[in-house]
């Protein structure tokens, strides 16, 4: 009898175990003086995440029961939701509006979530089935390229109204990749990045705070008192780590100089309190994940598990995209904009969403693993 192979996988699990372990200590680190001065609760933020990982664990415990077939065969009705979600957000009178942007629902009084989070789960499981059930449509006419972008473009035109263009980049940018790997041109691809590179500079060009965003960004240093003063402070924090930082918890920048120092630019706080050092142990962890995910696509792949294949490369995908683009945006490699740096940013939704992502891979995983169809 066929040995069954285990549902935790230990080179999936262990490292990310260890992130959220960094999470919590950076957390707190960053976040505990500008909590104290709000709310006069040092561990405030802390609590929260507490409570958000808590729920996310329990919520990714549902999903490593839901099979493959069930998000195969559904990822209509997620992409759905996702439009859903998303336009209840844009309405003023139910999105909460936050630093000048509309992106979360209020559950209650006592909960908000960030639709744009689940739109980046939800919208690319739709597109990997797709490409399955459409594959010769996919491969050999406009139209099989172009009907999945429909609903996905639609997501990605209120997101930007909201507005978010980080998140509808890292959408964007999923969604070629994953159409790319189900079988489209060459061409349907140059053609649509073309179109939406066209979109977001007409997009920045004519929003006045986002125009002088990207201009700031090309010279730093131009006014550092305003334009350039998250992003100045951001690179003093980085760069004073040196080899071994400052010590944990010894962060000058975060007493009141770097703005979202646990959201956003948690990078750079972990940067100065633990230097290079720190950044080769995080560097070790991303590596260890990534070799695994790609390990794993390949033999879902080799063993006819096509859709749980795709799945994990879409969500390590997901998940090294967001990561690149959080630390550029701490190191000044890109304009800043409002990314989480995934399992280790404050930030209830990304929180919850990683964890259901981490579980359907994980469900992925296994079900090839154990030839379950």
């Amino acid at each position: 009898m066929k040995k069954v192979k285990p549902l935790f996988d230990p080179f999936i699990l262990i490292p990310f175990f260890f992130l959220t372990l960094v999470s919590l200590v950076f957390i707190f680190s960053s976040s505990s003086v500008v909590a104290y001065d709000k709310f006069s609760d040092p561990f405030f933020y802390l609590n929260r995440q507490l409570v958000a990982i808590s729920i996310s664990i329990i919520v990714a415990s549902i999903f490593l029961f839901v099979p493959m077939s069930f998000h195969k065969e559904n990822g209509a009705f997620l992409v759905l939701t996702s439009l859903f979600l998303l336009f209840l957000v844009v309405l003023p009178f139910i999105g909460t509006e936050v630093n000048g942007s509309r992106r979360w629902l209020n559950l209650f009084g006592a909960f908000n979530i960030q639709p744009s989070e689940i739109a980046k789960v939800f919208i690319p499981i739709y597109l990997c089935g797709y490409c399955l059930r459409r594959k010769e449509q996919l491969e050999n006419s406009w139209y099989g390229f172009l009907k999945p972008l429909i609903l996905t473009g639609i997501c990605c035109i209120l997101l930007l109204l909201e507005p978010d263009v980080g998140a509808t980049a890292v959408l964007f940018a999923i969604g070629i990749l994953i159409l790319f790997a189900g079988g489209a041109k060459y061409s349907q691809l140059g053609a649509l990045a073309f179109l939406f590179v066209l979109l977001i500079s007409i997009f920045v060009y004519f929003d006045e705070n986002r125009l002088t965003r990207v201009l700031s960004f090309s010279d730093p240093f131009d006014d550092p008192t305003r334009t350039d003063y998250q992003l100045l402070n951001a690179l003093i924090a980085s760069v004073q780590g040196g080899i071994s930082g400052l010590g944990i918890g010894e962060s000058t920048q975060k007493y009141f100089f770097l703005p979202e120092a646990h959201t956003d630019f948690i990078f750079s706080i972990y940067m100065e309190e633990t230097g290079l050092i720190g950044l080769m142990f995080l560097i070790a962890i991303y590596s260890i994940i990534l070799w695994r995910l790609f390990f794993l696509t390949k033999s879902a792949m080799d063993a006819n598990f096509y859709f749980n294949g795709l799945i994990i490369l879409t969500f390590a995908l997901i998940f090294f995209i967001q990561t690149i683009l959080n630390i550029f945006v701490n190191i000044g490699v890109v304009p800043t904009k409002g990314l989480a740096l995934p399992f280790v940013s404050y930030g209830r939704s990304s929180v919850i969403m990683n964890f259901i992502a981490l579980a359907i891979m994980l469900r992925a995983s296994w079900e090839f693993r154990n030839n379950i169809r």
